[in-house]
């Protein structure tokens, strides 16, 4: 695949790449079991949301500050179902909208006392949220790789934080030529440096597929990926990461390491998640090493090769959703 495409010929002004700007889709923010009785507070795309279980023990998600004095509703409570504001007792239904203001009992409850709502949903142990407030009927259903939802895989969970912008850390596992070089210790101990021939595959404009050796990468835009083994039969291993955007200058981690095999085995699953940790790590200090810190807004401001295919397209794909009508989030 070469390098050259139509974005090289457009004015920079023309591009209006953002490190502020981000697609809108499901993002995970926490790990179901992290939310108990208690709220969390979490942040995803330079929003404040809070996590709590309401009276069905139900996961919700509203915006993290109350309507009356903005305090931090992960410091309340659940109660009868509502969310209850440490400062004043406000009470918030899932909607967001005030139902109880405990020193006027009496008084109607004015409009302005709501906060915004977001869509949740906890899938595959972790809790996603949408974040844009939508109609049911509007929302898109919240859809992951088989391998997650198989019960013959034992999935390893893992999680890290990087000082990064997500598209930086997206171009790092499309990213097939530094595996001999970053990973050379651990992955990358037996590849060869020289890249032949670059194989992969775009089956939509949203889904890129590489094969590498006995290893096929598979990407779905904007922010989930799996490497599964060429193999059919047999034991099966998978190792999957999803990346939430927490601001312009922070990228949450979600990972699995999945596998059909030694599954009763105590301690197993600590091993594997602490070897893909040690994969990442190796992987970190470069990335938010990277300079500008999202991808630059042109292709032609750096270099490529055809080793670099796969990140190629992914900016083309992320130029169309700049320029595009998408629905997008701007911090």
């Amino acid at each position: 695949m070469s390098p050259k495409t139509a974005y090289e010929s457009e004015p920079l002004e023309k591009l209006p790449s953002d490190e502020r700007v981000f697609p809108i889709a499901w993002y995970p923010v926490a790990w179901s079991k992290e939310l108990r009785n208690k709220p969390i507070k979490r942040r995803l795309a330079g929003r404040d949301i809070v996590l709590y279980r309401n009276g069905r023990g139900q996961v919700r998600c509203l915006e993290a500050y109350c309507a009356h004095r903005g305090a931090d509703l992960s410091l309340g409570k659940c109660i009868n179902g509502r969310l209850q504001c440490a400062y004043h007792g406000w009470e918030f239904s899932d909607s967001g909208r005030c139902e109880r203001i405990p020193a006027h009992p009496g008084r109607p409850i004015p409009d302005f006392a709501k906060v915004k709502s977001y869509p949740v949903e906890e899938k595959v142990q972790l809790i996603w949220v949408y974040p844009r407030e939508i109609p049911a009927q509007e929302l898109p259903d919240l859809q992951v790789f088989p391998e997650l939802d198989d019960p013959r895989f034992v999935l390893a969970a893992y999680d890290e934080e990087w000082q990064a912008h997500l598209t930086r850390v997206v171009e790092s596992v499309l990213d097939v030529a530094h595996l001999a070089f970053v990973h050379r210790k651990t992955i990358g101990r037996k590849v060869s440096p020289e890249i032949k021939e670059m194989d992969f595959d775009v089956k939509s404009p949203d889904v890129i597929s590489i094969r590498n050796g006995s290893g096929y990468l598979e990407y779905w835009f904007p922010q989930q990926w799996i490497l599964r083994t060429s193999k059919t039969t047999g034991p099966q291993f998978v190792n999957y990461v999803v990346f939430s955007p927490i601001d312009f200058s922070h990228t949450k981690i979600f990972g699995f390491a999945g596998r059909t095999f030694a599954r009763r085995i105590p301690g197993i699953s600590r091993i594997f998640s602490y070897y893909s940790r040690r994969i990442l790590r190796e992987d970190q200090g470069i990335v938010e090493s990277q300079h500008p810190r999202p991808i630059p807004e042109a292709l032609r401001m750096e270099a490529h090769v055809p080793a670099d295919g796969p990140q190629i397209r992914f900016r083309q794909r992320w130029f169309d959703f700049l320029t595009g009508d998408e629905p997008r989030l701007i911090l």
